[in-house]
């Protein structure tokens, strides 16, 4: 395949005008029906995945939060009537995002306007929410505590949407996902993982290469920042019980020492098997899950126990650097097997004929996610796969740098073109 990079250079320079029409426009309401074009939006609620969710950490009953976005597409009779079929497009909010984030960046509004003025075509929209306990768990695995994500997403949950969303085009070709951040991980690894579900993926900077580009960098060189952030670093040689591990705080707020720990519990879960019994209770009409027995790894060298309280669960994890902040192999290796391009290399047919998109700022400043996109752009796009991609490389501007959440309105308005344009006519 001949080689086809696509690189569009874009610098976003914004007046305050545009800055502020950019900032967070609002969260709309469960049913909220614009009359002038007759877009819906539909909180669809908390479905229960529970085989999915069984034992995921502050999850007691197997939630995942669903947002819809329908829009007019001949409805007659003053709403009543039926729905055009559509393409279907879903996007995963990146770290804390919740199934509000993009709609709280004005994706109704833009959607309303770019269908409106035929830029792109109808298209039903469902936004989910990243897990709130430690930011989430990279839509990954099939760790008890984390959750089966692997089956979800690119699975279940789109035989759930069809059920919802009747009038979707249920074709590979009128199929597309997206992400930011911790959900442009969670996208491609769907696609990976779900061959001919998807034929589009539009994804924003986010943890793409875990080593990097020259297998030493990535979240190799995060770890000690994590450490610092607990006050850790240091630590000692003895390999068998390092100091910082006993100490390690589960329960931290900070940034990348949740990151690591949301990561350790898809990738390295230190329970990776567990059977368990439901009873129902007819009076109080509660379920309880008992676990009855664990499979567990026996190397404990980089072991943090008793995450949280999670009542009678308790399920830890295994850290992937030892007492030194080096990798260590045995669980590194964990996390590495869990690299896009390792999943690619398994599986590298996956791709083919899947359109994708890729935008990346050097002004991101949350684990070097620029340094990771652009190793994962050079994969893709560079032998033995040759995989054509459209690259937006942006940045903001003196005082509002694009290094937060700013301009996903700007990003979002050309991740929907791009999947409009591979949904075709």
């Amino acid at each position: 395949m001949k080689l086809y990079l696509k690189i569009i250079i874009l610098i976003l320079t914004f007046t305050l005008i545009l800055s502020y029409g950019c900032s967070d426009r609002g969260t709309n309401s469960n049913g909220e029906t614009n009359l002038k074009t007759g877009s819906l939006i539909k909180i669809e609620g908390a479905h229960v995945f529970f085989n999915e969710l069984l034992l995921q950490i502050k999850n007691k009953f197997q939630q995942l939060q669903i947002i819809t976005y329908t829009p007019q597409a001949d409805f007659p009779d003053y709403l009543g009537g039926k729905q055009k079929p559509v393409p279907l497009l879903v996007l995963l909010p990146p770290r804390y995002g919740d199934a509000n984030f993009y709609f709280d960046h004005g994706l109704k509004e833009l959607a309303d306007e770019l269908i409106s003025k035929g830029i792109i075509q109808p298209m039903a929209i469902a936004c989910i929410s990243n897990d709130k306990i430690f930011g989430g768990y990279f839509y990954a695995g099939h760790s008890p505590a984390a959750g089966n994500y692997d089956t979800l997403v690119g699975g279940t949950l789109m035989k759930y949407l069809r059920t919802i969303l009747p009038f979707t085009i249920d074709s590979v070709s009128k199929t597309g996902i997206g992400g930011v951040g911790m959900g442009a991980y969670g996208a491609f690894r769907a696609a990976l993982l779900h061959k001919g579900v998807f034929s589009s993926i539009s994804a924003v900077d986010g943890p793409l290469d875990f080593d990097g580009a020259d297998g030493n960098s990535g979240f190799l060189s995060l770890f000690s920042d994590a450490l610092n952030e607990q006050g850790l670093l240091g630590g000692t040689t003895d390999t068998l019980h390092p100091s910082w591990v006993d100490r390690f705080d589960s329960s931290s707020s900070k940034p990348l020492s949740q990151l690591f720990i949301g990561g350790a519990l898809a990738f390295s879960p230190h329970d990776t098997a567990v059977t368990w019994d439901t009873s129902y209770n007819q009076f109080t009409h509660i379920q309880t899950i008992t676990i009855t027995s664990r499979q567990s790894i026996t190397d404990s060298t980089t072991l943090v126990k008793n995450i949280i309280n999670q009542d009678e669960h308790n399920l830890d994890f295994l850290l992937p650097f030892d007492s030194l902040g080096q990798p260590y192999p045995p669980i590194w290796n964990m996390w590495v097997s869990n690299n896009l391009e390792n999943i690619l290399a398994d599986s590298s047919s996956a791709l083919n004929g899947v359109n994708m998109w890729i935008a990346t700022s050097p002004e991101t400043n949350f684990a070097n996610y620029h340094s990771q996109t652009l190793s994962w752009i050079n994969t893709l796009t560079n032998p033995p796969y040759n995989f054509p991609v459209e690259t937006l490389t942006y940045k903001g501007y003196s005082g509002n740098p694009a290094n937060n959440d700013q301009y996903i309105y700007d990003l979002m308005r050309a991740m929907l073109i791009f999947h409009s344009d591979n949904f075709g006519n």
